[in-house]
């Protein structure tokens, strides 16, 4: 059986640049890449770094090392919990509560993504630019995510509690537990092999309930040092297997996955960049999708894929995100702000802030530097 295709060189317009800068302010607003190495480093690269650190529980014999990672900030944001599995297998479990929303661009490598989201706004996203498009899963879904040769893609982590295990499985590794399953897995090799250099492939799925326990499992670890890098790995395997199971039944039951291609990805941030342009109209989906150049079928699932919520919902956040400023910033009337985001009655846009916050309009204007922060999700 074939394996999976090797990663191809990349042309020079599509070779990701090499970092140039060490971490510092930038590790404020990025995840852990970031953080453990520098702006645009590869997954591998930020792993490298964990293992050379003295901190770091290694298990030599076993292929095992990891740590615990402070998220940097000036607040304290939880931390990010770090194994790698014989550098086949990375683990990366978060345990956050960002103050603001985290970002970073990373080149491909190769890996076969899977994302679980227990708690909060979590979500992986492709792009070129510096504002990425995301997907987001709510748990008990899973997202599988694999992208081209020449596909940048990011990892964006909107501002909130989150709590989330990421799998990043090494193209070796999940070639040899396809060719495992020999023809059950024909399917998936088939799907991954077809994906050009400029496209993202990507599968949301339904978990089993015994998988979600052992996500929760995971998480929850009770054990420390060496016993807790075996302890994952274990969860681990349990974890993979029944998610490629789940992703076998699905494409075996006519499940839907995605191919997007770079224009269906630039389509998607041009209609968030309208979105965002001018927060007072209320544009119908028709009416975005034509101005954008796609259908409305399209816009309305390509959108929500990629940036984890539907098209009403993006909108509704950057209207309650600019109101908030407005009221805090610019100590504009309650009236006022109502107008400026778009609502014709001011009692509406009352009920609608008080749904998303939890507070009244009026009552905003106590908040001030990090507790604004904090409190805007």
């Amino acid at each position: 059986m074939d394996r999976l295709p090797p990663l191809p060189a990349l042309s020079a317009a599509a070779r990701p640049k090499q970092p140039t800068s060490e971490p510092g302010d930038d590790a404020r607003c990025g995840l852990f890449r970031t953080a453990l190495a520098q702006p645009g480093a590869s997954l591998t690269e930020a792993y490298r770094r964990l293992h050379d650190d003295p901190r770091c529980v290694r298990a030599p014999a076993m292929g095992l090392y990891g740590r615990s990672v402070e998220v940097p900030g000036d607040v304290d944001e939880g931390t990010w919990k770090m194994i790698s599995i014989r550098d086949e297998i990375f683990v990366a479990v978060s345990e956050c509560d960002h103050a603001c929303a985290r970002t970073e661009s990373v080149p491909p490598e190769g890996f076969v993504e899977f994302h679980y989201l227990v708690t909060g706004p979590a979500s992986v996203g492709v792009g070129g630019g510096q504002d990425g498009d995301s997907v987001q899963v709510g748990a008990p879904n899973f997202i599988l995510c694999y992208q081209g040769a020449g596909l940048r893609y990011q990892i964006t982590c909107p501002q909130g509690p989150r709590r989330a295990l990421g799998l990043y499985v090494s193209s070796r590794y999940f070639a040899r537990l396809i060719e495992a399953l020999g023809v059950e897995g024909e399917t998936i090799r088939a799907r991954l092999a077809a994906v050009k250099d400029d496209e993202l492939y990507n599968v949301q799925m339904r978990l089993a309930l015994d998988a979600v326990q052992a996500i929760e499992q995971l998480l929850a670890s009770p054990h420390e040092g060496v016993r807790d890098l075996l302890f994952v790995e274990a969860k681990c395997t349990e974890i993979l297997y029944a998610s490629v199971g789940a992703w076998i039944d699905s494409l075996r039951d006519g499940a839907q996955d995605v191919i997007l291609s770079s224009r269906d990805l630039m389509l998607m941030e041009r209609a968030r960049t309208l979105i965002d342009a001018d927060l007072q109209k209320n544009m119908t989906i028709p009416d975005l999708a034509r101005a954008v150049g796609t259908n409305a079928s399209k816009l309305k699932r390509a959108f929500k894929l990629l940036h984890g919520v539907t098209v009403f919902e993006y909108s509704l956040r950057g209207r309650m995100q600019e109101a908030l400023r407005l009221l805090v910033d610019e100590r504009q009337s309650v009236g006022q702000v109502a107008a400026a985001v778009g609502y014709q009655h001011q009692t509406s846009f009352t009920t609608s802030f008080r749904d998303f916050y939890g507070f009244a309009p009026k009552d905003a204007r106590q908040l001030r530097g990090s507790e604004r922060t904090r409190g805007t999700d």
